[in-house]
């Protein structure tokens, strides 16, 4: 697994006011590590869209989740492997992200392996002891019990709400 990644082109959109800064993909490559949960939105077969909201992380430049077999979202990827993570504020004001790309199935032991320790890393006790929400979920991800994708993105956007509200689009070649 490649864990370099090259940084994306970072553009500030047309809906940014007059005066407004782009924010650093730096800053939100950190924003993307802090943030534990996320909404995953993808497609049904007959076009309508589904969202739910998931555990997620940046790591080894790209989004990871895991989902069971049988999801809606496993169903979903099965058919059209597009898909958009999104994570924001609960207020006016703040930072909102979208992370826009493509999903894959990750059957490889030795990614597995790694984007489990990446999943401890990031969520820490809640995963890694018993008593923990999510206890089973870096077993899963090693024993393939649990399928685990990797979203290489392939557009994110990071819309900042202040006075000098900016939209920055980052993409990738």
């Amino acid at each position: 697994m490649d864990k370099t990644a090259t940084p994306p082109q970072t553009t500030l959109g047309p809906f940014s006011v007059p005066g407004a800064d782009v924010t650093p993909w730096e800053d939100t490559e950190l924003a993307l590590r802090r943030i534990h949960k996320f909404q995953l939105c993808t497609v049904r077969r007959d076009g309508r869209p589904h969202v739910t909201p998931l555990l997620a992380i940046w790591a080894f430049g790209a989004m990871w989740f895991t989902t069971g077999a049988e999801e809606q979202k496993a169903k979903n990827l099965a058919a059209n492997q597009h898909c958009v993570l999104t994570a924001g504020t609960e207020t006016l004001t703040g930072t909102d992200y979208v992370i826009e790309g493509t999903a894959t199935l990750v059957t490889d032991q030795s990614t597995r392996e790694a984007a489990a320790d990446a999943f401890e890393e990031s969520y820490g006790w809640q995963i890694t002891r018993k008593e923990g929400t999510w206890h089973h979920l870096s077993k899963a991800v090693r024993s393939g019990d649990a399928q685990l994708y990797r979203v290489q993105p392939t557009k994110a956007f990071a819309f900042t709400t202040t006075s000098r509200s900016a939209e920055t689009r980052y993409t990738w070649t």
